[in-house]
């Protein structure tokens, strides 16, 4: 995909959140199932990093366990939710992108990316995301995700459409990127999503440096084969210090 493309994209995708946030908001009140499993990876006073945080639902998973929470989000409307959603001196919620994250290396300990990297446009950007996800990670930290997956049944004909445009050299956007309709709470707009398969995802996690623990498909929080799968849940690790031949296994 060209850059400018790209940025017209992430500019878009920006722009369209700010447009629904209030819509998309009231959407997501609850946590989905699967996102259940961050507890896992969340000890007392780890410090964590909420990318995409959108209205700061996944707090809701964190309260009360005495850790540093940081949710960033490219809306700012988004955000503005966050910020009256969440009551907690420990929440902090900023404005920002995830290419270029305005963190130290090495400063936390959970990365969360629910339902956001799927909005990053172009494999540039994306890779560029990943290893600023790396960067930011402390050695041994984790990184949690959920993606739409490629092969989604309810999307299957808005990809298939995308697919043949692509081949026909009718369309300037990627191999599984797509546009589908929001239309709630009187606001539309085609939001732009870039559909993984289990293997890109772990493609660019590895290309990032990151170790790839878990990466499977999931309906209503459910593991499932590919055919049946709406998100793919997939989990990393920055490699320690130490590691010399990290097992994918070990936390």
């Amino acid at each position: 995909m060209r850059k400018e493309i790209a940025d017209q994209l992430l500019a878009k995708v920006r722009d369209d959140y700010d447009v629904i946030a209030d819509a998309f908001s009231a959407s997501r009140v609850s946590t989905w199932p699967e996102m259940d499993r961050i507890r896992e990876f969340i000890k007392p006073g780890d410090r964590v990093l909420d990318l995409g945080c959108g209205n700061g639902r996944a707090y809701q998973l964190c309260k009360g366990m005495a850790i540093e929470y940081e949710g960033m989000d490219a809306s700012s409307e988004l955000i503005a939710h966050a910020k009256k959603n969440v009551n907690d001196l420990l929440a902090t919620f900023v404005v920002g992108n995830m290419t270029a994250l305005p963190y130290e290396s090495s400063s936390f300990d959970l990365l969360l990316m629910i339902a956001s990297f799927h909005h990053l446009p172009s494999e540039e950007y994306r890779l560029a995301a990943m290893r600023e996800a790396f960067r930011v990670l402390k050695p041994g930290g984790v990184l949690f995700m959920t993606n739409w997956d490629r092969w989604k049944p309810q999307y299957a004909a808005e990809h298939f459409a995308a697919f043949f445009k692509k081949i026909l050299g009718l369309s300037p956007y990627d191999f599984g990127d797509v546009f589908v309709a929001w239309n709630r709470g009187g606001a539309k707009v085609m939001r732009y999503y870039h559909a993984f398969t289990r293997s890109s995802l772990a493609r660019v996690c590895r290309k990032a440096g990151l170790v790839v623990a878990e990466n499977y498909h999931v309906a209503k929080g459910v593991r499932v084969p590919w055919w049946k799968g709406d998100n793919i849940v997939t989990v990393c690790r920055k490699p320690r210090l130490a590691d010399t031949n990290p097992d994918p296994l070990l936390f």
